[in-house]
Order: structure tokens, then sequence, then C-alpha cells
């Protein structure tokens, strides 16, 4: 569920180390804060929230601690901040998968094949917001009440979905894809992303043909 471009700038940032405060120092004259989040954002992703230190993001981006802490009151309101930008961005992404311009009977299925291609795409570790969930384990946790609040409003999307498309019960197969793209997301690392990206089509295909079935086509 990460687009693209997120996965071009994992790619090309380079390493936490040496000289790599050199990238933002000499050539990024972009707002400090700017720098910062944008760092963070990737830095999360690709190595973890809690691996990466308020020192390395700093070193990074180009800035200094001073810097971060005028723009964020706490290394937790970074990661939020960051984290409301990723659910921003899943929102683009869910919105493009069940565009308008696609039949409401075939909006679970083009979300499956867009969640399958998500996990094809190079750089792919998981959804940052399901990431941030396993990270932070207390439900009180400013960067867990972001991705708690965020799964659960995809998961009253997709019973809409669902409803729309004419499931008989579209609470329980909503539920069963949203469990089912998260196992793939999940188990990406090591089946391979190839490996889990096709097994979430051809299941998750299996399941909304047979969630749809007991309707007419022409259902609404």
């Amino acid at each position: 569920m990460i687009g693209k471009e997120r996965m071009r700038a994992v790619a090309d940032m380079p390493k936490a180390d040496g000289n790599a405060g050199k990238v933002g120092s000499q050539r990024d004259t972009r707002p400090a804060a700017q720098r910062l989040k944008e760092v963070a954002k990737e830095l999360f992703y690709r190595q973890g929230i809690r691996a990466t230190g308020v020192e390395e993001l700093c070193r990074v981006a180009g800035t200094t601690k001073i810097s971060l802490y005028r723009a964020y009151p706490s290394k937790d309101e970074l990661i939020a901040s960051v984290l409301r930008e990723d659910c921003a961005e899943e929102d683009c992404w869910f919105e493009k998968a069940v565009d308008a311009s696609v039949p409401p009977r075939d909006r679970p299925a083009a979300y499956v094949r867009a969640a399958a291609e998500a996990i094809r795409l190079n750089g792919f570790r998981g959804c940052p917001l399901g990431m941030a969930i396993v990270e932070f384990p207390d439900p009180e946790h400013p960067a867990r009440q972001v991705a708690d609040a965020y799964k659960q409003k995809v998961r009253t999307s997709l019973h809409e979905t669902f409803a729309e498309a004419g499931a008989a019960d579209p609470a329980l197969a909503g539920d069963a894809l949203l469990m089912m793209v998260e196992g793939a997301f999940a188990s990406a690392p090591y089946l391979g992303h190839l490996t889990a990206a096709d097994s979430l089509e051809r299941a998750g295909l299996r399941m909304v043909e047979a969630a749809l079935a007991e309707w007419p086509a022409n259902a609404s």
C-alpha cells in the first residue's frame, strides 16, 4: 500500500552512515522541519521506528537536535506526524484502487489486485501503519492511536465496498479480505514478495468471488 514514489525514495536514500549528513547540509535547501520529516519517513520505513534514533535523524537530514525539537516537541510527536502523512497517502491509494469509474461489483477484486501489486514493488517492507502497531504495543502511545484509527477506517471502508458490491455478508467479507491482505503484507519478507503477492491475488480473488456468488451480477 505504498506508492511507487515512496519505494523509489527508500531505494535511492543514502545509507545512514559516515558522510550521510552531508547530503542534507550541502545540497538540501529545504526547511529543517521538512527535511527531518521526510528523512524520518524513509528511515522509519526502511529500518524501523525504534531502531532510528534522534541523532541519526539529524545527521541524515543535515540539521540539529535544536531544530528537531523546535519543530516537534518530542520524537513521539514526529512519529505521529509521519504516520498521519502515511494515512493520507494510504487514503489516496485506497481511493485509486476502488476508483468510482470501477463498477461497484468489481471494486473488491480491484482492491485485491492493487494490494498484490503494492507487494511486488521493489523495497516493499509492509504497511507502515501495520508496522507501527507491531512496534508500539501500548494502545495509548500517539503512534499506536494514529495507526489503530486508520486500520479501523480501512475495515469500515472494506465493509462498505462489499456492501456496494452486493455481498450477502459485507462485514464478514470485508474482515476476511482485510486479514488476508494484512497477512500477505506481514509474510512478504519471509515468503518473498512475488510469492506473497501471487498467493494473495489468487486466494483473494477466490474469496471475493465466493462472497459475491450468492447475488446476481446486477446487484447494487
